[in-house]
């Protein structure tokens, strides 16, 4: 079975796990978190962390003879959204306030 990935898709969510660091640091910057904040920036932290971990190992992937570049599937590069997803729920549900700038 022949899955059609065009190479496209692999460098634009390349970009989109790219773009995740800095807009984490402004999230952290920015805003004030009770606990619940902070759980969603832990997990979100944890889960780019992880899905990074399983993108780069050396393990079997689901789709690895169908892969678009280097090894990484669709499977895998769709991943990259659920740390975004986190982040947007610690501002979301669990902002304080925005800090001070002085």
């Amino acid at each position: 079975m022949v899955v059609y990935e065009p190479l496209y898709i692999f460098f634009f969510f390349i970009l989109v796990g790219l773009i995740y660091i800095p807009v984490f640091f402004y999230v952290i910057y920015n805003y004030k978190f009770n606990w619940i904040g902070l759980l969603f920036v832990l997990l979100s932290l944890f889960s780019y962390l992880f899905i990074g971990k399983y993108m780069m190992d050396a393990g079997s992937f689901a789709d690895e003879h169908h892969s678009t570049l280097f090894g990484i599937g669709f499977l895998e590069l769709t991943l990259l959204t659920y740390p975004y997803i986190f982040i947007g729920l610690s501002v979301l549900l669990g902002k304080k306030g925005l800090r001070n700038k002085s």
